[in-house]
């Protein structure tokens, strides 16, 4: 079991680091409004297949653009969800929920 002072709270402000024009966003957003702050203020929305390669700082990894958002919040802002019955880390909050609802009823 890891040691919950060593996860990520995604309570907190993140600072954005999306590159547009060679500048870095640097924004501080609230860690469950970052799908929201990428769609709004970079433009990145829409549930399809097109390729998309990831703005963020150093990273420019190819992926499918309705994947982004969650790219960001697992590869770029580390989200952890701890189950608060068992301790086990998930980096996706609906697979915390599912994991709770099987596991835990």
């Amino acid at each position: 079991m890891a040691d919950s002072s060593t996860l990520y709270n995604c309570d907190f402000n993140d600072e954005c680091g999306w590159v547009t024009d060679h500048n870095v966003c640097g924004v501080l957003v609230p860690g469950e409004s970052f799908s929201v702050h990428l769609r709004e203020a970079h433009g990145v929305f829409g549930n399809d297949k097109t390729k998309f390669e990831c703005q963020w700082v150093g990273c420019g990894l190819q992926m499918n653009k309705e994947s982004v958002g969650r790219h960001v919040t697992e590869a770029h802002l580390s989200y952890r969800y701890p189950c608060t019955h068992c301790g086990e880390v998930f980096s996706r909050k609906n697979t915390l929920n599912r994991h709770v609802r099987k596991k835990h009823p």
